[in-house]
């Protein structure tokens, strides 16, 4: 059966807001780890960062990235979608912004023309809520379910 759609409206609760999680990104033959805030939209993550950081730079030469939260685990595509001023941004800023409320505008200076968004398209995920845990294809846009009481304790 495909539980897609359900998948989905689970993604939207766990993720659609701010949520401190460890992005993977690969320098040469070593991986590298660091925290994020990601916000959840459309098959996607999306984070506000800096073209000139060295995740930005390993992404740029390798986009095959891994991201995380808890037992949660995605692997994606990431892209270096623009500035948040530039015009294609304009809604997804303000989503940003209001997502991001705690520290956008403390931290975010969107008039440096490095300060970029990370768009991460989700190729596939592993998930678990309500008593199940989803295995997603993004780009199939199938996903199955399975019943799984998650007993470690966070």
């Amino acid at each position: 059966m495909n539980f897609f759609e359900e998948s989905m409206q689970v993604m939207n609760e766990l993720y659609g807001h701010d949520v401190a999680m460890p992005l993977a990104t690969v320098n040469g033959e070593k991986a590298n780890l660091r925290v994020v805030n990601a916000y959840y939209k459309d098959k996607a993550f999306y984070i506000t960062t800096y073209a000139l950081s060295n995740k930005m730079k390993e992404i740029k030469l390798n986009p095959y990235v891994a991201i995380n939260h808890n037992l949660f685990v995605a692997h994606g595509v990431g892209e270096n979608i623009g500035n948040p001023l530039d015009e294609t941004n304009k809604a997804l800023r303000e989503e940003l912004r209001h997502a991001f409320c705690a520290f956008y505008d403390k931290h975010v200076d969107e008039n440096d023309k490095n300060t970029c968004i990370l768009k991460i398209k989700l190729t596939d995920a592993l998930v678990f809520a309500h008593d199940f845990k989803y295995f997603i294809d993004f780009d199939k846009e199938i996903a199955t379910r399975k019943k799984c009481v998650v007993d470690i304790v966070f």
